[in-house]
């Protein structure tokens, strides 16, 4: 059963072929009663050009075909043939069959045109729709990495918080234990001045291990209290390193001596940073690579720098005792040591002052190392300007 849409469309169809043929049927009775043959058939024009509206390739040559015949046979009936052929009435057929072909040629030239225009108007359409769903794609999209991006604020804006609130809880506890702790060492040390030669042999040890426990548990609160201050009101400046590390290693200058150690260094470039804090990342691996030297050997040190386009690696080598590669990322916490206090001094401070002060200046710091031949920590900062005679 058809549909209404296919039901109105073939009574349109029979409205318009009805429509051609009655004009065609009325220009072949006009053609046939009267004398102006050309200017009658010529009518046939209309036809050709009405069948436009009826739907179908080669309809148009169908009406042609058609409007020819009636041509011919209005000829035949007419007796137009069998005039004088020196008139030019005996032109008359030829001249109504150019026209309607003529008519059909120009029909069939628009149809293709008209084919090729609604082709294009099909694949512009394709490609509206096509974009139109990239365009409501990438709408999705960004309000996806919109409400990703409020996610991440709040989440960094609570971070923020939770770290402020960590570094408060660390400066006051560090600040709240020093003072009952203060206290001990202040009345260990009364009593030691005032009881110590009373004291038997293990009285005299037990007031001495209270005295290094508690000189031991001052220094790492200090040094907690420090690390909570890393990054606080912080300033950066342009910083010369070349005499950074210069000023550093004649600090080191007895230390260097007593080992019979050296310390030599490249150009080093200028960066921008915190001075205070640069100073002490610097300072903390020179004071490693000297105190972790093999027994017998004299500490060596080899500080450079190498140029990387948008940041400055530094390097710090030393042929001391080495570490373990399990031991990596260890050596970066707080307050992990690998050897004994015995053995090297030290609160397992020093590298996670390191990390954090690198951290804060946007680079990060990394390790090589093999254990026996020596370590070498490599750190990057960014470069404030280009140095090509630096590194020339």
């Amino acid at each position: 059963m058809l549909s209404t849409n296919q039901s109105q469309m073939l009574v349109q169809n029979a409205a318009v072929i009805f429509i051609a043929a009655l004009i065609a049927g009325a220009v072949f009775l006009a053609d046939i009663k009267t004398d102006s043959s050309v200017a009658v058939a010529s009518m046939y024009a209309v036809v050709i050009l009405y069948s436009w509206l009826i739907p179908g390739k080669y309809t148009s040559m169908y009406a042609a075909a058609i409007c020819s015949a009636l041509t011919v046979i209005s000829v035949l009936v007419t007796g137009e043939l069998s005039m004088d052929g020196s008139t030019l009435s005996n032109l008359n057929m030829v001249i109504s069959l150019v026209v309607i072909w003529t008519c059909v040629t120009l029909v069939l030239i628009a149809k293709s045109s008209f084919a090729s225009l609604e082709n294009i108007n099909h694949q512009l359409s394709d490609s509206s729709a096509e974009l139109f769903k990239k365009v409501r794609e990438l709408d999705e999209q960004q309000e996806e990495l919109s409400a990703n991006k409020h996610l991440l604020e709040s989440l960094n804006a609570h971070l923020i918080v939770k770290n402020r609130e960590l570094e408060r809880f660390t400066s006051i506890a560090s600040h709240d234990l020093q003072e009952p702790l203060r206290t001990i060492g202040n009345m260990t040390q009364l009593i030691t001045k005032k009881y110590y030669p009373a004291f038997d042999d293990q009285g005299r040890r037990m007031l001495d291990y209270i005295n290094l426990a508690t000189n031991r548990l001052m220094v790492l609160i200090k040094g907690l209290l420090e690390f909570s201050r890393i990054g606080n009101k912080r300033e950066t400046e342009q910083v010369d390193c070349q005499e950074l590390v210069s000023q550093i290693v004649l600090d080191f200058d007895a230390a260097i001596k007593e080992l019979r150690g050296s310390v030599s260094m490249q150009r080093l470039p200028t960066v921008e940073g915190n001075p205070v804090e640069l100073r002490t990342l610097f300072q903390n691996l020179i004071s490693n690579g000297l105190k972790f030297h093999r027994p017998g050997v004299s500490p060596i040190l080899e500080v450079s720098a190498n140029d990387c386009n948008t940041h400055i690696t530094f390097c710090i080598k030393d042929n001391g005792i080495g570490i373990d590669r399990e031991d990596y990322e260890k050596i970066f916490l707080i307050f992990q040591r690998l050897h004994a206090k015995e053995e090297y001094e030290g609160t397992g401070l020093g590298l996670a002052y390191c990390r954090k002060i690198v951290e804060l200046h946007g680079g990060k710091i990394w390790i090589s190392s093999q254990v026996g031949e020596g370590s070498s920590f490599f750190f990057t900062l960014t470069k404030t300007y280009e140095q090509e005679e630096v590194f020339a």
